[in-house]
Parts: C-alpha cells; sequence; structure tokens
C-alpha cells in the first residue's frame, strides 16, 4: 500500500521545512530529484526507443519528418 496523503504531506512539509532551514528552495530540489531520477532511468526510455525503431522498421513505416 502507497503512502497518505497525510503522510506525504508531512514528509514534504519536514522537508520544506528542513531545506528552508539551510537556505534551499524546495522547487529547486525537486528539480534536482526529478533530475537524479530520469538520469538513472534513462536506460528505460533508450531501451523503449530502440524498440520502437524496430517496430517501425517491422512495418515499413517511414519518418514523417
Amino acid at each position: 500500500m502507497g503512502a497518505t496523503n497525510r503522510e506525504v504531506k508531512q514528509s514534504k512539509d519536514l522537508v520544506q521545512t528542513l531545506l528552508q532551514v539551510q537556505d534551499l528552495s524546495y522547487n529547486d530540489w525537486l528539480h534536482e530529484k526529478h533530475q537524479e531520477y530520469i538520469q538513472e532511468n534513462q536506460n528505460v526510455v533508450m531501451e523503449s526507443l530502440m524498440q520502437y525503431k524496430e517496430w517501425k522498421d517491422e512495418k515499413g513505416f517511414k519518418n514523417s519528418y
């Protein structure tokens, strides 16, 4: 079972407070976390694109651009 809305809010409030004490922006921190996650999972995107390319090649589709 996932976190409840209350648990998520409590965690967010705590992180925001901790970051404020350190003079850091919550939005900047969150953006950095998003970028880290994207980089850590870039292989998923690349694998999907390669599968799409293979599928497209099998079907004989041409680039539309």
